[in-house]
């Protein structure tokens, strides 16, 4: 069984950010309405109140000039200015006894009761004018009775009434006119409460089930921003993460595959030179090693298959170790001829073709300082010079080095077989081989290319090919020249 606080906790839960603003804005309306109408109506009284009494007392003091002026005597003055008035007069003497009754004749009015214990008679006493509201038995009327008290002989207060029903009439109409005013007020809350629905709870609910279908899986779900403002803002940092987490997930399953892809290629290449290495080894086991003919050429041939392991598992770890971002560079002032010497010499002693010939046009007079870690920029050029090696079967291979402003052009140029237009782009990816079949006959792991691609990313600079299908190839990079800080 819940307790109360979780039955109170799941109740408002339920209520959503448009309900508790409907509702929140209601008992707005609700408390807004009632308080200012009960206060609304108080002051119309009071008002009417005060009004109604300052043009009483007015009229009394019109009837004292009246009746000093007229000479007629308290009853008949009385009924004439009752009847020119519209008012109810009555003439009190001091010892309350009533001298003058404006709704009565004298009979009648000789019968009323002593009006000196009569509230407005008393505070007319003490203060000079009194005031209140009661229920006439006399005219069965409710009245609005001040009276003054007045420095007459014939009587010492003059009492004018005047009945409710105008009171009532002059209340309601400024009560009306209260009303009218708070209901404009509330008609300017409801349209009030449409555009806060419109201009922000739409949009949160928007955003709110935009957020729901990316939870869900749906990440092409986009949020329409209408405005600038933080709504506009949070629209388009939700859009931005949608977006960045949709690139995310495409680059893991992207990830995913190129592993699948690498390990696959990495299985395949590693097999290729083992496999190799069996054979030979089980053919001079099982009775080849005493055949001079061709022993000393399978152990050569195994030979040339480790050394092809042994630089595959190199470059493995080596690219490895530049994507996961462990293998660091260490910039410093690098002088580039001598490293370009070093990589041709040794190129020259690796291969036998005698069909090409590999030149280094450089004047070893220039200095070519750059900044770069010199191990892995001789790796780069090394690189180069041996897939132009391996791709050219007669011809010649030139690297070349000229200056561009701040940097240094270099350029290894070859004669060989050329790279197809669609492949250009795809050459600097791990294992990619334009014609398989060709390439695994050239040698090679396959990584050289996608290391120095790396590499040369990691000197902020890139490598570009320029290469005609059976004329040759010319890869080329810039590096800045090297300043003195």
């Amino acid at each position: 069984v819940r307790s109360r606080r979780q039955r109170q906790m799941c109740i408002r839960d339920r209520f959503k950010l448009r309900q508790k603003l409907f509702i929140t804005l209601g008992l707005v309306l609700i408390v807004g309405f009632a308080v200012p109408s009960y206060l609304l109506n108080q002051e119309a009284n009071n008002q009417v109140r005060d009004e109604i009494t300052s043009r009483l007392v007015t009229h009394i003091d019109s009837f004292v000039l009246y009746y000093k002026s007229s000479g007629a005597d308290p009853f008949q003055a009385a009924h004439e200015y009752a009847k020119a008035s519209g008012l109810r007069v009555t003439l009190v003497d001091k010892d309350g006894t009533v001298v003058g009754e404006s709704n009565l004749d004298m009979m009648r009015m000789t019968q009323m009761d002593n009006h000196i214990s009569r509230v407005e008679i008393q505070a007319a006493e003490i203060e000079g004018v009194g005031v209140t509201t009661r229920y006439s038995a006399t005219l069965d009327k409710d009245f609005i009775y001040v009276a003054q008290k007045v420095d007459i002989p014939a009587f010492s207060f003059v009492r004018v009434a005047q009945t409710m029903d105008f009171v009532n009439l002059l209340v309601t109409g400024r009560r009306q006119h209260f009303i009218n005013i708070l209901l404009l007020i509330l008609f300017g809350l409801l349209v009030s409460v449409i555009l806060v629905d419109r201009w922000i709870n739409a949009p949160i609910r928007e955003v709110a089930n935009v957020a729901k279908e990316i939870g869900a899986g749906n990440l092409n779900s986009r949020i329409e921003i209408r405005s600038k403002d933080e709504i506009g803002e949070l629209a388009a940092s939700m859009n931005q993460m949608a977006e960045k987490l949709e690139a995310d997930i495409t680059s893991i399953k992207k990830m995913g595959q190129v592993r699948s892809e690498f390990l696959g290629n990495v299985t395949h290449e590693l097999k290729t030179p083992i496999a190799s290495i069996v054979g030979y080894l089980e053919t001079l086991r099982d009775g080849a090693l005493n055949d001079e003919n061709v022993n000393k050429s399978f152990i050569n041939r195994s030979l040339d298959n480790a050394k092809r392991l042994e630089a595959l598992v190199t470059d493995l770890v080596d690219i490895s170790r530049i994507e996961t971002g462990e293998l660091t560079m260490k910039m410093q002032k690098v002088d580039i001829n001598p490293i370009l010497v070093e990589v041709v010499n040794d190129a020259c002693q690796r291969t036998d073709n005698v069909n090409v010939v590999i030149n280094l046009e450089i004047n070893f007079d220039d200095q070519v300082f750059v900044k770069g870690d010199a191990g892995r920029l001789q790796q780069v050029f090394d690189n180069l010079i041996s897939n132009a090696i391996q791709y050219t079967d007669k011809g010649h291979i030139n690297i070349s080095v000229h200056s561009e402003k701040n940097q240094f052009l270099f350029e290894i140029t070859d004669t060989g077989l050329g790279i197809p237009d669609d492949a250009k782009k795809r050459i600097f990816e791990r294992f990619y081989r334009t014609d398989k079949a060709r390439d695994r006959s050239k040698g090679g792991t396959g990584l050289g290319l996608a290391i120095t691609k790396h590499i040369l990313e990691a000197h902020g600079s890139s490598v570009e090919v320029e290469s005609v299908e059976g004329k040759g190839s010319k890869f080329l990079f810039r590096l800045d020249i090297y300043a003195e800080e």
